[in-house]
């Protein structure tokens, strides 16, 4: 029998809550300014699309960066550190982006931001996994999640209200909200990597993410992950093309899609996640995998906007599901030394699915692929459940 939920959720260490109130705060700052980063861009410099997308482009492969050298340098030198510099680079350069007066610096200072603010992540998920015992962790990152999705969605709304006023301003607060969580970890926030850990990792003679390379089914695991985000890249890319080109369906139905999504995962993220908290971690990612593959490939199905919210709300079921699930099989997969790393090249897969992901799916629509485009990303989705599966009796045979 489990525990009542208020008991249970005292269990969890007062540091976790500490975590996933930064975590809020964080995600609020940074949704006042880009969901409207494209547009401050191009009123503010009078640059073509193209000029903007590079900056896009700049900010997202200094975020690959940050994936991976966050969590080496989470093992090497301490989470808490990591995060700090994280967090205090961060709230400068935003209030520098705000500040900027040319192209150029632009460029820079997204390539900045892209690598600064995800610098954190992998050290901020290495240290939930050495917080928390392997039956918590699922949950614990679901409370994680539900405080960012939050975050984002009372952002853009405040954000909007903001940007009509001053983009400084939007900026300037983004920048405080950053400053505020780095004074919330360096009051409260302990670190968590013990000293046995930090030597073993100084210590190995291999380094760097070497032994992560060589750990074979973390790396299918990484593979199959990456593939399902693929899937899921077209939802939040390529959608809102096809609802309005294809089908006729504007902006606005498309906003409430993701609504629906946003609004499934405050409202059922923890409850479904202490449902299924004791399901072994690999069958329950099939089971996450099915519902994307069910969910994205319906799209293929539908025309009116009842059916679109239909196959949200599937395929949000299976982002429920495999969300904290990746998370927490990483955790338990990783020596406590090499967490971070671990972590980083989780995050990885999913910066590169949403750097290949929509072109592959632009490209299939460019070619008059409208319909199957859905039907393939579904079929992938599907794949990889597929793969879980087979990856756990490869485990199970293994011993």
């Amino acid at each position: 029998m489990q525990p009542q939920p208020r008991a249970y959720y005292r269990s969890f260490p007062t540091q976790l809550w500490v975590l996933v109130g930064g975590g809020f705060i964080n995600s609020l700052g940074s949704a006042l300014v880009f969901p409207f980063l494209t547009l401050y861009l191009r009123q503010r410099f009078g640059i073509p699309l193209l000029q903007v997308g590079l900056v896009l482009t700049a900010n997202a492969v200094a975020g690959l960066l940050a994936s991976l050298l966050g969590g080496f340098i989470a093992d090497r030198f301490g989470r808490r550190s990591v995060m700090l510099v994280s967090l205090a680079s961060t709230s400068v350069v935003l209030l520098l982006i705000g500040l900027a007066s040319t192209y150029g610096q632009a460029v820079l200072l997204a390539a900045a931001i892209g690598l600064t603010s995800p610098l954190s992540q992998p050290a901020r998920d290495a240290m939930i996994a050495d917080l928390t015992q392997p039956s918590q962790r699922a949950e614990a990152y679901s409370m994680l999640r539900v405080a960012t999705n939050l975050g984002y969605a009372i952002g853009p709304a405040i954000g909007g209200f903001l940007a009509s006023v001053s983009y400084l301003l939007s900026f300037g607060l983004a920048a405080s909200a950053s400053l505020a969580v780095f004074v919330v970890t360096w009051f409260l926030v302990r670190e968590t990597l013990t000293d046995a850990a930090r030597a073993r990792a100084s210590n190995n003679p291999s380094g760097g993410f070497g032994p992560v390379f060589r750990d074979a089914p973390f790396m299918l695991f990484c593979v199959l992950g990456l593939l399902t985000a693929v899937a899921y890249a077209q939802v939040t890319t390529n959608l809102p093309v096809h609802m309005k080109e294809s089908l006729g369906l504007g902006e606005r139905y498309f906003g409430w899609v993701m609504t629906t999504n946003a609004a499934m995962v405050v409202a059922l993220q923890m409850a479904i996640t202490r449902a299924i908290a004791r399901w072994p971690r690999l069958p329950t990612l099939a089971l996450g995998a099915a519902l994307y593959g069910v969910g994205v490939g319906a799209i293929g199905l539908v025309s009116a906007f009842p059916g679109f919210i239909v196959c949200s709300v599937i395929y949000t079921l299976g982002e429920i599901v495999v969300s904290p699930t990746a998370n927490a099989f990483t955790a338990d997969l990783s020596p406590a030394e090499m967490r971070g790393r671990y972590m980083g090249l989780l995050a990885l897969t999913w910066g590169v699915a949403y750097g290949i992901g929509p072109a592959l799916g632009g490209a299939m629509y460019d070619a008059g692929f409208k319909v199957a485009l859905w039907f393939a990303a579904g079929g992938l989705a599907l794949s990889t459940a597929l793969g879980y599966l087979l990856l756990q009796r490869y485990l199970r045979k293994r011993g």
